[in-house]
C-alpha cells in the first residue's frame, strides 16, 4: 500500500469504472433489445458485460483515473462532487478520443490484435452504443475517486493542527 492510496485508487477507477461503463451499456443493450423474460439472460447479461468490461476497459480507465486526478488536484477539488462533475465531462471526452481512434485504426485495416486495440476496443464499443453512456458512468467513478483520495489525502487542518504546540 503507498501512502497517499494510490494503489487503492487505481483499483478503484479499474473496476468501479469498468463496472459503471459496463452497467450503462448493459442498460442501452436490454432498453434496444426484444424483451424475452428471462431472468436468467438478463442476468448472464450483466456478468458477461462487467467481465468484458474489465478486460477491455482497464487501461482507459487508469488513464481516465490518472488524468482525473490530475485535474483535480490542479483546480484544487476537495468534496466528491467536484470530482464526480469532472468525472461527468472527462468520461464522454476520453471515450470520444479513443473510440474515434479505434474506428479509425479499424477502416486503416490495422485490424491485428495488439497493445493499442486492447487501449481501443472498449471505449469503441461504448461509442457505438452511445458516447453519453460515458456522462452517468464517470459522474459516479469520480465521486468514488473523490472519496478515495479524500480518505488518503491528509487533511489540510490536521497538519497544520500538529505543528503548532498545545498550550
Amino acid at each position: 500500500m503507498t501512502r497517499r492510496g494510490s494503489l487503492i485508487y487505481y483499483l478503484t477507477a479499474w473496476i468501479l469504472g469498468c463496472f459503471f461503463m459496463s452497467l450503462a451499456v448493459w442498460t442501452q443493450d436490454m432498453w434496444g433489445a426484444a424483451r424475452l423474460g428471462s431472468g436468467l439472460r438478463e442476468a448472464f447479461g450483466v456478468l458477461f458485460f462487467n467481465f468484458y468490461g474489465l478486460v477491455f476497459g482497464a487501461l482507459s480507465a487508469l488513464i481516465g483515473g490518472f488524468l482525473l486526478r490530475r485535474i483535480a488536484a490542479l483546480m484544487g477539488c476537495r468534496t466528491p462532487f467536484h470530482w464526480a462533475i469532472f468525472g461527468a465531462v472527462l468520461a464522454p471526452i476520453l471515450i470520444s478520443l479513443l473510440g474515434t481512434w479505434g474506428r479509425r485504426m479499424d477502416a486503416a485495416g490495422q485490424s491485428s490484435f495488439h497493445l493499442l486495440s486492447l487501449l481501443t476496443f472498449g471505449p469503441k464499443t461504448v461509442l457505438e452504443a452511445g458516447w453519453w453512456l460515458a456522462i452517468p458512468a464517470g459522474a459516479a467513478t469520480g465521486y468514488f475517486l473523490g472519496r478515495v483520495q479524500r480518505a488518503f489525502d491528509p487533511a489540510p487542518h490536521a497538519t497544520a493542527g500538529a505543528n503548532q504546540p498545545s498550550v
